[in-house]
């Protein structure tokens, strides 16, 4: 009888829980990211850009950001956000280590870089490449922008996909990108310490647009 019951049970939890994945997601409100300020501490807008009609199907986001900002030192980074209203099991934001090779980037540096402490009191980490393309270098961050969490980690970020879903019907996040070009002349570490610092500023800033 014990055994009915505990089967009963587990059929009867697997169910409701199978009903709420697939229920409606919950839809937060939040601020577009046309309206991400044009300065952020010591940064200012340099440039605004936008995907081309050919690749805005393939990237699959409901909302975008696309800017190149400059800091007092003349530096410019460009900064890329990718927010999606809902994103279903098994399938995982736009990921700029899955699309390099296919856009002709080849990654000769990869790792992960402790970044700063959020709101929470929790570490944050990013992902951290050097990339090169035609001759250029590039220092390319990016993380995932989950409700308030920086994730660097794919793997996590499906399973507060799964999590956030079950808990509270909230399937939306977003991918943030930062990119400076790396002069012929550098080592890469001064255009490093840039991506970190426009990074550090960003992350007080996207809130925002992307709600926790």
């Amino acid at each position: 009888m014990t055994r009915v019951l505990l089967l009963t049970a587990s059929l009867l939890l697997t169910l409701g829980l199978r009903l709420w994945l697939t229920s409606a997601p919950v839809i937060p409100g939040r601020q577009p990211l046309a309206n991400f300020p044009p300065h952020i501490g010591q940064w200012e807008l340099a440039s605004e850009g936008s995907i081309s009609a050919r690749l805005e199907p393939v990237l699959g986001a409901d909302d975008y950001l696309l800017r190149s900002y400059r800091n007092p030192e003349g530096e410019t980074a460009e900064l890329f956000t990718a927010y999606y209203l809902v994103q279903h099991a098994g399938e995982s934001m736009h990921s700029p280590k899955n699309c390099m090779a296919g856009a002709g980037w080849e990654p000769i540096h990869s790792g992960s870089l402790p970044l700063s402490i959020d709101a929470a009191g929790r570490p944050t980490s990013v992902n951290s490449f050097v990339i090169a393309k035609d001759g250029q270098r590039f220092v390319m961050l990016y993380w995932y922008q989950v409700h308030g969490r920086m994730i660097a980690s794919e793997y996590w970020l499906k399973a507060y996909l799964v999590w956030d879903a079950a808990y509270n019907r909230r399937r939306d996040g977003a991918m943030v990108r930062i990119i400076v070009p790396i002069r012929p002349e550098s080592d890469g570490a001064r255009e490093l310490n840039t991506a970190l610092d426009l990074a550090r500023t960003s992350m007080h800033y996207l809130p925002r647009c992307l709600p926790a």
